[in-house]
């Protein structure tokens, strides 16, 4: 028989036809010694095997493509477009044809090319090399993870039995009443279980383990007209209630692409098509993944008589990242270019291959969710491979299972970056508004590492640069590392999770009146003898402070750096210099905001039926400043550099660190009176409070001009900040543009001793 013509006969069979000839020779196969597990696939050919059209005579005639040579391999081979509908069997050791009989290996080891079916079907079989093994590890990702948002791919945590898990939220889901995230059961525990999240910079409970969970389904339950006795489909997929649906979004993190509907996978529109398709995710734990299908029901497990089988199993790219402990839950997307059909799988798979192939841009990408990662297989090849595949449950199986649908409409306006706008803007904008000369040339070398580049601050590319590198830009070092404890973050300084003497660096209650009406900002404003520690720190025990944890003194801590800035300089020192001017555009980007100033920072804490829990305006900060400025971002962006060419108020003289912290106070004021406080917390308590979408954009109609000309205010501040260092150093930077490593910059920040965090009562011998 021409192997050609066969092979031909095999491209017509079926998804079906496959796995009945597996059943019916499941035990076969499995009895084999040397048989690791099965699955269902295309045929995967040696990647140096010539392709078909070579082989062929010169004459024209067709030959047979050679008998098997050497291993195969998931490594050293591929999957053609002529590749033939197989079962794939693995074994643990590569034993050529040759060696079986003659004395040497037992032939009833010997796995057959082809099962014969009783109706004269023929289906090839596929042997691959692997051995189990361990898994790669590696370093978990260094993403910078959201602090207004917590949306698929970023971190859940939950304590079971005294071991705290982390996995990755999948996607958000209903079931037309309550929102859940999902994820897998395994990390969620027993129903009524808290489950906890990075919000807001620190370890909140964002849900409960709902009873809505899955482990495990007999395999013809779930798929009755695929043969498959005495199998179960593993699952493993839970869902976790959330608290507060403001506090998430839909839009996955770290990812590029529109968020399609689910791939709808199912026994009509699930076929070999979907075989060496490139699917993408972002796991809490690997951070940016992508790979391939490389087969389809991959029977992992067998106890007790039963096989337990996955859906998918999914290959990492080669050379990319590969999944590890940490990332179950995952969601994976089928990937298809903007021009991709809807109107069925087959389309989608057709869409993403030649997106593939034709290397289309992650901008024009769309993502169809297919399946979530419940676990993962450790496969090493004989040619010294050690790689992690991904065993995931189809979406639409687990949605259509637990009766929800997924959620693609929460939040969506938020960006992929969640919280860095403000500080990364006013950064920028600042560097554009120094005078022409050596110190803007440096900073405009540098501006990647205090900030980025004014044309890459659209949310897309902000979120690119953080997901994947482990150097912190330094406008916003005080939040992502500063504070954080040294144990989950390298150069962190909180002692315990949000505490530690950073946290009072970045606001200042100056508005709060004394019982004769006067405010520290109007003593201090009043006469600049007044901006000193002893003054602020007497006033605020008359006021009934006992805790300098709580005393703000964000003035002084810009005097702090003021200093550092102009002694790095004088020592020649540009990359601490650089360090402490990064670091400053953030305490400067706080001061700008209102909030930061006011004892009203977070609502009427103060009024007489405040509770501990509950009083007027509670929210308002992390609505307006986080999910406001970043919901808005894209309106915002545009608006920060003109305010700030259109700024005209006046600056105080900067000539040395008490007058730099005198500017700030001054900064201050001029953010209260363009936009104050009261006003704003009254109009978001006339909104309704919460953050919902309704109330961040009712605030965005209300204060947006304000809040850019705020922003436009803090840039030129900034900027007069670094000229004056820079004046009062009275040195020269190196002539031309150098640019500063992310490395030496890193090692700086990391160390405590440079611009140590102290409390009001430890920083007046710093700056004496």
């Amino acid at each position: 028989m021409n192997p050609l013509s066969t092979q031909h006969n095999f491209q017509s069979l079926s998804l079906k036809d496959l796995l009945e000839a597996r059943d019916l020779y499941h035990w076969h196969l499995t009895s084999k010694a040397n048989v690791v597990g099965t699955a269902v696939g295309l045929y995967l050919i040696r990647s140096d095997e010539p392709w078909r059209d070579q082989q062929r005579h010169a004459n024209g005639h067709a030959r047979a493509p050679a008998e098997d040579k050497g291993i195969r391999t998931f490594g050293n081979s591929e999957v053609r477009p002529y590749s033939w509908p197989a079962v794939i069997v693995l074994v643990r050791d590569w034993v050529d044809a040759t060696e079986f009989g003659h004395g040497k290996v037992d032939p009833d080891h010997m796995v057959p090319r082809t099962l014969y079916m009783p109706d004269g079907r023929a289906v090839p079989v596929c042997v691959v090399a692997v051995e189990p093994t361990g898994p790669a590890t590696r370093a978990p990702a260094d993403a910078r993870w959201p602090s207004t948002y917590i949306g698929g791919g970023c971190p859940l945590i939950a304590d079971t039995q005294g071991i705290e898990r982390t996995a990755s939220v999948g996607c958000l889901v209903t079931d037309g009443h309550t929102t859940y995230a999902l994820t897998n059961r395994h990390v969620c525990g027993e129903p009524g279980s808290p489950v906890k999240a990075l919000l807001r910079g620190a370890v909140e409970e964002v849900g409960i383990a709902s009873d809505r969970q899955l482990t495990r389904e007999p395999f013809t339950s779930v798929f009755p007209e695929f043969a498959g006795g005495r199998s179960f489909l593993t699952l493993d997929v839970g869902l976790v209630e959330v608290h507060d649906a403001n506090d998430w979004s839909s839009q996955p993190f770290g990812i590029e692409g529109t968020v399609e509907p689910v791939a709808d996978i199912n026994e009509l529109s699930l076929g070999l098509q979907l075989i060496d398709q490139h699917v993408t995710a972002f796991g809490s734990a690997s951070g940016a993944l992508d790979g391939t299908i490389k087969a389809l029901f991959y029977r992992h497990k067998s106890l007790a008589g039963y096989d337990y089988i996955s859906q998918f199993l999914i290959a990492p790219a080669n050379g990319g990242a590969q999944t590890q402990p940490g990332d179950s839950g995952t969601l994976w997307y089928l990937v298809a270019p903007a021009n991709a059909h809807t109107d069925g799988e087959e389309n989608h798979a057709t869409s993403a291959r030649n997106g593939k192939e034709n290397g289309q841009q992650a901008s024009t990408r769309r993502l169809y969710p297919l399946a979530l990662e419940w676990g993962g297989q450790a496969l090493a090849s004989d040619d010294g491979q050690r790689l992690n595949y991904a065993l995931a449950t189809g979406l639409s199986t687990a949605c259509q299972l637990l009766d929800v649908d997924l959620v693609r409409a929460q939040n969506v306006g938020a960006n992929p970056y969640w919280g860095q706008t403000g500080h990364y803007s006013i950064a920028t904008a600042a560097i554009e508004s120094v005078k022409q000369g050596p110190l803007r040339d440096f900073l405009a070398a540098n501006v990647e590492r205090i900030s980025f580049r004014p044309d890459e601050l659209t949310p897309e590319q902000i979120r690119e640069k953080l997901a994947r590198g482990d150097f912190v830009e330094l406008a916003d070092v005080p939040d992502l590392v500063w504070k954080k404890t040294p144990g989950r973050v390298p150069g962190g300084r909180d002692y315990a999770q949000n505490a530690g003497p950073e946290h009072p660096n970045h606001y200042a209650d100056i508005d709060q009146p004394d019982g004769d009406g006067k405010t520290l900002r109007d003593v201090t404003l009043g006469n600049i003898a007044n901006m000193s520690v002893a003054v602020w720190s007497k006033w605020y025990a008359d006021e009934g402070g006992t805790d300098a944890r709580s005393e703000g003194l964000l003035p002084f801590r810009v005097w702090q750096i003021f200093d550092e800035m102009v002694r790095q300089l004088k020592k020649r020192n540009d990359t601490k210099f650089l360090c402490a001017a990064g670091v400053l555009a953030h305490y400067v980007g706080d001061a700008c905001q209102p909030l930061h100033g006011s004892y009203h920072a977070d609502g009427y804490k103060d009024t007489p039926d405040a509770t501990p829990k509950k009083w007027p305006g509670k929210g308002v900060h992390s609505t307006y400043e986080d999910k406001m400025v970043d919901r808005h971002s894209n309106d915002l962006l545009p608006q920060i550099g003109p305010q700030a060419k259109a700024f005209d108020g006046e600056i105080p003289k900067i000539g040395d660190g008490r007058d730099a912290a005198f500017a700030t106070v001054s900064l201050m004021a001029y953010a209260a009176k363009i936009l104050p406080p009261s006003t704003l917390i009254d109009e978001y308590i006339r909104l309704g409070g919460g953050s919902s979408a309704r109330v961040v954009d009712g605030l965005w109609d209300a204060f947006g001009e304000d809040t850019a000309k705020l922003m436009g205010a803090g840039a030129r501040y900034l900027a007069a900040m670094w000229e004056a260092a820079y004046a009062v150093a009275d040195t020269s930077l190196p002539a031309g543009e150098r640019e500063i490593s992310e490395y030496a910059l890193a090692k700086v920040y990391q160390d405590k001793a440079f611009l140590p965090s102290l409390t009001l009562d430890k920083i007046g011998p710093v700056i004496g």
